[in-house]
């Protein structure tokens, strides 16, 4: 009776797993709690006015379908897979989130919001948006908790000791680039060029000494899992940016092609709805 009872109490556990669709590429899943900062999945929510909006951080909020950050699946997935996943009509994408503020919209180079036609670019670009601006989160929460190094000197030191996990270099930052300790982490896999040198001062002024940083070429992380997540936010939105500027040849064959009898078709992904174990990055805590 004790054993059945176990048994029973182990069936009411939460699972730690769920298995999602991607409805560029119909490839099916299983996304772990435990790699939930991957950024395997990107989550598109459904608006009831047949329009679609990026959750990168997979929230939860509202019906959604998933989506490979990769070029060929956000194509076919804006012009087709999105729509059979819904079973509707889809042709609307919102540019930016509807709370986004013009300093978040400054990542990617443009304060424009507000929803545009859904195309292979704009699906793109939007994309792109919400995983900078969770870069961007992951950043100041880095900072805030003070697991960062901030400059030249202090990023060096974090390299030789080992302590850094990730290093991060303004794209404006060219002196920056050429560091031996920054060389070296980008050899070892540990370095991104990410924002601006005023993105970043701005995002680490909270670590900072002093009340302003006026530029800040290159910072180190010195937390495993917000380095983590950091980066691969950071690489899924490079991924994705040939496909936003409308720079990268259409895929091959633009109708979908067809499964065998039994798989789901390209596209065919599952809506899902919203619930309170969706799993997210980091466990919400950045």
């Amino acid at each position: 009776m004790q054993h059945e009872q176990a048994t029973q109490v182990g069936a009411r556990q939460p699972t730690t797993s769920r298995v999602r669709t991607c409805v560029g590429c119909g490839e099916r899943v299983e996304l772990q709690r435990s790699d939930a900062a991957a950024v395997t999945l990107v989550r598109l929510v459904l608006g009831p006015g047949g329009e679609v909006a990026v959750d990168a951080s997979s929230g939860g909020f509202g019906r959604g379908v998933h989506v490979h950050p990769r070029p060929q699946c956000v194509e076919r997935a804006a012009l087709r897979g999105i729509a059979r996943a819904a079973k509707a009509k889809v042709a609307l994408v919102w540019q930016d989130e509807p709370a986004m503020s013009e300093a978040d919209a400054s990542l990617s180079g443009s304060t424009k919001s507000g929803l545009v036609p859904l195309e292979p670019a704009s699906l793109a670009r939007a994309i792109i948006r919400s995983l900078e601006r969770r870069a961007h989160g992951l950043l100041l929460a880095a900072a805030r908790a003070h697991k960062v190094a901030l400059g030249a000197d202090a990023v060096t030191g974090a390299v030789e000791r080992g302590d850094a996990a990730l290093v991060i270099v303004a794209t404006d930052a060219a002196a920056a680039a050429e560091l031996s300790a920054v060389r070296r982490a980008v050899a070892d896999g540990r370095g991104v060029a990410w924002g601006s040198k005023q993105i970043l001062a701005a995002s680490c002024s909270s670590a900072a000494s002093s009340k302003r940083i006026e530029g800040l070429g290159v910072v180190a992380m010195l937390d495993d899992r917000i380095a983590a997540a950091f980066r691969a936010a950071a690489h899924a939105a490079a991924a994705l940016s040939s496909l936003s500027s409308g720079t990268t040849k259409r895929v091959s064959g633009v109708h979908i092609r067809r499964q065998k009898a039994g798989d789901a078709d390209v596209g065919d992904g599952v809506v899902d709805a919203a619930n309170e174990s969706e799993l997210s990055i980091l466990e919400r805590g950045a």
